[in-house]
């Protein structure tokens, strides 16, 4: 493609665009406003999974002993605890251990604890798992494995809201890819129709222009450079509201009297705010490609 012939196509952008700006401007809100769901959606599914995995990270297994378990037999259990594959760090708690700590989180309510005759608390041992055995499908086994131990009385891992939470964040990715998909197909289905009103509007420009010996690609690469340029201010747009939100949030939930704080809560990284300019591109490309398919046909 030579100088003039470049030249020729971008002064065909800038004079489509001025003369029919509405239709792009309607193409680039509709894909900013497509983008700004989904990045809305992976903005709250990122800062989900970093909580679930945070939580994660932290849980530990505590496996109750045997009342009375001489330190012989302790010693040996807990060597076996040490080889089954998964567990990590092992902390030995024992009775009196277990009553100072909740003499410390019940401090203002240490008058329901001064009625007892003897510390009814079980040793234990707080079981760290090593990385990677946090989710309940591994947990599980090494959990049933602890059990059949001797001398191990009860094992508590929190598998009730564990196994919720790795259900739910399940669900979520799946109701956003469906949803996804949706909105992608909706905004490629608006972008097509809204390409082919300019088609129409310049539809003896083109006639003209085939009959005179215009090749497909001189007449299309206009309107391909139209909707690459329109996907990608529509995402700028996108991420640029996305951000804005987010830091309206992070100033409102900025309190002492709140869990959350501005270090919790992460924005998209640079590399998923390029792939929704890079979807927003591909959109506008596409929909461009699927009219002018249909509208050039012979």
């Amino acid at each position: 493609m030579n100088l003039t012939t470049r030249s020729s196509i971008f002064q065909r952008v800038r004079r489509n665009v001025s003369t029919t700006p509405y239709l792009h401007l309607a193409t680039t809100a509709t894909i900013a406003f497509s983008l700004l769901i989904i990045g809305t959606f992976a903005l709250v599914y990122t800062n989900i999974s970093d909580l679930i995995r945070s939580w994660q990270d932290n849980i530990r297994v505590v496996a109750y002993l045997s009342d009375g378990l001489p330190e012989g037999r302790r010693t040996s259990l807990q060597q076996r605890l040490a080889k089954l594959y998964g567990v990590g760090e092992i902390r030995y708690v024992s009775k009196d251990a277990a009553m100072d700590r909740l003499k410390r989180q019940m401090k203002h309510r240490l008058s329901l604890l001064e009625g007892l005759q003897e510390n009814p608390l079980p040793a234990s041992f707080e079981i760290r798992l090593v990385q990677g055995w946090q989710g309940w499908e591994r947990l599980d086994p090494l959990v049933d494995q602890i059990k059949q131990l001797p001398d191990i009385e009860d094992v508590e891992y929190g598998q009730a809201w564990l196994r919720r939470f790795s259900q739910f964040i399940a669900f979520f990715r799946l109701a956003s890819l469906i949803i996804g998909v949706l909105i992608v197909a909706t905004t490629v289905f608006v972008c097509t129709n809204t390409i082919k009103l300019t088609l129409y509007t310049k539809r003896q420009e083109l006639e003209i222009m085939s009959l005179v010996g215009a090749t497909d690609a001189f007449i299309q690469t206009p309107f391909y450079i139209e909707s690459l340029i329109e996907g990608f201010l529509g995402g700028l747009i996108a991420v640029g509201l996305l951000f804005g939100t987010y830091r309206l949030f992070i100033s409102r939930v900025q309190s002492p009297h709140l869990l959350l704080s501005s270090g919790e809560i992460a924005f998209l990284s640079l590399t998923a705010c390029g792939a929704l300019l890079a979807v927003g591109m591909l959109i506008g490309w596409f929909g461009s490609y699927l009219s002018l398919k249909r509208f050039l046909r012979p």
